[in-house]
């Protein structure tokens, strides 16, 4: 398949609003392609974040491309540090592409990752959340009430062995917010979560001062690990990928990480 071809198909599928601006919400993330790599992409790798091994991975792998959630930042300033000159180099000089979806795979609200992490739980996703004021997230809520311990059993599989898990709400769950990785909200927001009537936060990493804020709030909140909650919309992809593509050939490059 040409690269080209690729791109806009890339591009119609996951700029799902027109009216959203990727590039003003998200400055410091790749929404498209990010490096060039040969004209044709026959085997496609699929991973959360950017960086040196799973560039190696993919390159064992004779993948032409990759799609990552996490692309790499651009230096601050035009000294480019030795990091990301390495990381570039790689990929030039073996051609291969890298596309990043970070905002878009976050916020679509059918193959992201927290329109799937709704779907895995069994929740209907109905409306994007906003986290520092962008729709980041999405809420959703259950036909008939759920009980947390069913909804932990659901997702614990898909979660980091250094969950953390707090049961300071309603047993029977109804409404959910979920903010996949570094989702975890401030002080600030904690009132618009009882306003709504959410009764189960869900993310991949907590603060300090989560615990406490959840408990006087009485809500239950997750944190399942930023890697591990990120894998949703990638998974999500390489299947739709795979359904309508299905000339090309594909990878999941698992980096795991704990956090």
């Amino acid at each position: 398949m040409k690269i080209k071809k690729l791109e806009d198909y890339l591009f119609k599928l996951l700029h799902f609003d027109k009216l959203l601006n990727p590039e003003k919400i998200d400055p410091f993330m790749t929404n498209g392609l990010m490096v060039k790599g040969k004209e044709e992409i026959t085997r496609l790798g699929f991973g959360v974040s950017a960086s040196l091994v799973l560039f190696e991975k993919a390159a064992a792998g004779k993948c032409d491309g990759i799609i990552v959630h996490h692309s790499f930042n651009l230096p601050p300033s035009n000294r480019y540090d030795q990091i990301f000159q390495k990381r570039l180099s790689f990929l030039i000089s073996r051609q291969i592409s890298l596309f990043g979806y970070h905002f878009l795979l976050d916020a679509h609200p059918q193959i992201g990752n927290n329109a799937q992490i709704l779907k895995a739980i069994g929740a209907k996703p109905e409306a994007p959340y906003l986290f520092h004021g962008d729709p980041w997230g999405f809420s959703g809520s259950f036909s008939r009430e759920e009980s947390l311990q069913k909804i932990i059993e659901k997702i614990k599989p898909f979660l980091s062995p250094q969950s953390i898990f707090y049961d300071y709400g309603p047993e029977m769950i109804r409404k959910v917010a979920a903010v996949s990785g570094k989702g975890a909200p401030g002080p600030g927001d904690m009132q618009r979560l009882m306003d709504n009537n959410i009764d189960l936060y869900i993310t991949g990493e907590a603060h300090e001062w989560n615990r406490e804020l959840f408990r006087e709030a009485n809500i239950n909140f997750i944190a399942g690990g930023h890697y591990h909650t990120e894998m949703f919309g990638l998974k999500a992809l390489m299947a739709k990928i795979q359904k309508d593509l299905p000339e090309l050939s594909l990878v999941f490059l698992d980096v795991p990480n704990k956090v």
